[in-house]
């Protein structure tokens, strides 16, 4: 049986497309109510997390951060059973996968990152991009592809444990960092009297263009800061990002900078909101001056 842990806005569209091909798996999540929708069409509700790790063969995972992975999976090792496999789609730090890795490996348990990008819309559309820390005749072997089919489109092999996250926090460091620039940029067109309608008509058809600019585009000309990637997230992610830079001694001034700008827009109460609420706090804090 498949099983599910963390029913959160990445979670849950995951969960939802799993079931719809299985047509019932096991849930479980720290806010038991997040279960409800889920038992309504079908679903078993785990009460605990060992529960789940007695009912599911293979366990999806979708969680906040390190130390809720780090739990979850210590949970689902004790009570788990040989032959069973642990998928962690949570972005944690390399080293963490690789220490979980070798805790489960230790009781027979396989246990892979497989973090993902394209936030809520591309997990509900099947469309998320997938960074694996395996080999693909690995995960091949594994027999995951039908179920992760169910919410990915995009493989990408990284050839072993942790290097999965790896390239999933480079990636974000990357995203993440465009947006600074990105409020940077609209702060500067702000203060030379230029309209956001033609900076973004110059921007998003020239050299400066990034993916990140066009994705929140709507979202900064609206003021619409409901979250799709939540601001504490990104905060989180590039925390991550600098412990991995700091582990490999690798000097990586950009990402420092950048999350100045994210922790100065979590002191002025963005943290719950979207993401791009960043390039509002650059915009504001320079009109301000």
């Amino acid at each position: 049986m498949i099983g599910f842990i963390g029913l959160g806005n990445m979670g849950s569209p995951m969960a939802e497309n799993l079931l719809k091909k299985e047509g019932t798996i096991v849930v479980h999540n720290r806010t038991a109510a997040r279960c409800e929708p889920f038992i309504a069409k079908g679903a078993v509700a785990a009460k605990t997390v060992g529960e789940a790790a007695e009912l599911a063969d293979i366990i999806f995972l979708s969680l906040p951060g390190p130390a809720q992975a780090e739990e979850v999976v210590r949970e689902l090792v004790a009570h788990g059973h040989a032959g069973s496999c642990i998928v962690d789609t949570s972005t944690v730090s390399p080293g963490l996968n690789c220490a979980l890795a070798e805790l489960a490996l230790a009781k027979g348990i396989t246990y892979l990152d497989v973090p993902v990008s394209g936030g809520p819309a591309g997990a509900a559309s099947g469309k998320l991009s997938l960074m694996i820390g395996a080999s693909e005749e690995e995960f091949t072997a594994l027999e995951l592809k039908p179920y992760t089919d169910t919410f990915g489109d995009k493989y990408f092999f990284m050839g072993r444990r942790g290097n999965g996250n790896a390239i999933k926090l480079i990636n974000n460091y990357m995203a993440f960092a465009a947006q600074a620039i990105n409020g940077e940029a609209l702060a500067m067109a702000d203060a030379l009297g230029i309209q956001v309608d033609d900076f973004y008509e110059v921007t998003t058809k020239s050299s400066g263009n990034n993916m990140i600019l066009g994705a929140k585009m709507a979202k900064i000309k609206a003021g619409d800061y409901k979250p799709g990637f939540a601001l504490d997230l990104v905060v989180k992610d590039l925390e991550l990002a600098r412990q991995l830079c700091q582990d490999a001694q690798i000097a990586n001034f950009t990402l420092n900078t950048a999350l100045q700008w994210y922790r100065i827009a979590q002191a002025n109460g963005a943290g719950r909101e979207d993401s791009s609420a960043v390039i509002r706090v650059i915009r504001e804090t320079e009109k301000k001056r």
